[in-house]
C-alpha cells in the first residue's frame, strides 16, 4: 500500500553508510585487522618483556584477538546510535574504552599505557583498511544520475566518525561529492542523528518544505523516524539487511536502491 505526497518531490536526502555503501562488511574486515594488528603489537612487548619476568606468566596472561574483539564490539554497542556527541564515535575513543577494560580484566604483564598513546595510529589504519575494503552497491551511481537528470535535488545526511574530516575524506575518496547538492554531516551540526536538529539544517539550506522531500535510509529509529516528524517521506532501504519487519512511520521499504526512482516517479506522475 503506497502513501502520497500531494507535493512534487523536489529532493531525496540518503544516508551514507549501508544505504549508499556496504559499510558493515567492510566495518567488521576492519575491526578483525584492527585487533589482530594490536594483539600483535601486545605479544611483542610481552616478549621483549620475558627477560625480567617468568616466562610461564605470558602463557597464563595472554589475550586473543577474538577477546579483543568481543570487548571492543560491546563498548561499540555502547556509544554507537546512542551518543549524540560526534566524538562518540571516535574509534581511538572506543580502543582506549578497551584497553582500559582490558587492563581490569586481565593481567598481561605490559604496561596499557603503551597501547594507549598508539590509539590515534590505530584508527588511522582502522580507517586506512576500511576505506580499501567498503564499496558502493551496484546500482548507487545509477540511481544518483538518473535522480539528477530528472532535476531532484540530492543530499547527503550522515553522522561523523569520530573525527571531524574523516567522513568528509572518506565521502570524497568514494568520489560521491559530486552527486549532492547539500552535503550535511554531524560534525557540522554538532549531534548526531536522530536529532532533528539536522533535517531542520537541511531544510533550511534547501528552502523546502519536507513534504517535497524524501528520506531514505537502512535504520528507521536514526534515519527516518525524526525526518518524518517533520513531514518528510520515508523509505527504508533493506539492501544491507533483508527482513520481514513493518514500521508505521515507514512510508515504502525497497530491497535495491534503484527503486528510490520509481518511487519518486510515481509520486511526482500522480
Amino acid at each position: 500500500m503506497f502513501w502520497f505526497s500531494k507535493k512534487e518531490v523536489k529532493l531525496v536526502c540518503f544516508d551514507m553508510d549501508d544505504t549508499l555503501c556496504d559499510s558493515k562488511s567492510a566495518e567488521t574486515e576492519a575491526e578483525v585487522y584492527l585487533l589482530e594488528h594490536v594483539t600483535k603489537d601486545i605479544k611483542d612487548m610481552q616478549s621483549k618483556n620475558k627477560k625480567t619476568r617468568h616466562a610461564n606468566r605470558f602463557e597464563t596472561s595472554s589475550c586473543s584477538a577474538f577477546t579483543l574483539l568481543n570487548i571492543f564490539n560491546e563498548v561499540k554497542k555502547s556509544h554507537l546510535h546512542l551518543d549524540i556527541s560526534p566524538e562518540g564515535f571516535s574509534r581511538a575513543k572506543w580502543l582506549m574504552e578497551t584497553f582500559e577494560r582490558v587492563e581490569a580484566d586481565h593481567d598481561l604483564g605490559i604496561s596499557m599505557n603503551s597501547l594507549m598513546k598508539n590509539v590515534d595510529d590505530y584508527e588511522m589504519k582502522y580507517w586506512e583498511y576500511f576505506n580499501r575494503k567498503v564499496k558502493l552497491y551496484p546500482n548507487t551511481v545509477f540511481t544518483l544520475e538518473r535522480l539528477r537528470s530528472k532535476g531532484i535535488e540530492l543530499a547527503m545526511l550522515t553522522d561523523s566518525d569520530g573525527k571531524k574530516g574523516i567522513k568528509a575524506e572518506r565521502i570524497a575518496k568514494m568520489a560521491l561529492g559530486k552527486y549532492f547538492d547539500y552535503i550535511i554531516i554531524s560534525d557540522d551540526t554538532g549531534k548526531n542523528k536522530p536529532s532533528i536538529e539536522n533535517w531542520q539544517h537541511l531544510l533550511k539550506l534547501s528552502g523546502l518544505d519536507a513534504r517535497q522531500c524524501v528520506m531514505v535510509g537502512d535504520h528507521p529509529d536514526i534515519d527516518l523516524m525524526s525526518a518524518k516528524k517533520l513531514g518528510f517521506i520515508t523509505v527504508w532501504t533493506k539492501e544491507s539487511l533483508r527482513n520481514d519487519m513493518h514500521i508505521k512511520y515507514v512510508n515504502y521499504e525497497i530491497t535495491d536502491i534503484k527503486d528510490i526512482i520509481r518511487i519518486t516517479d510515481r509520486i511526482n506522475n500522480k
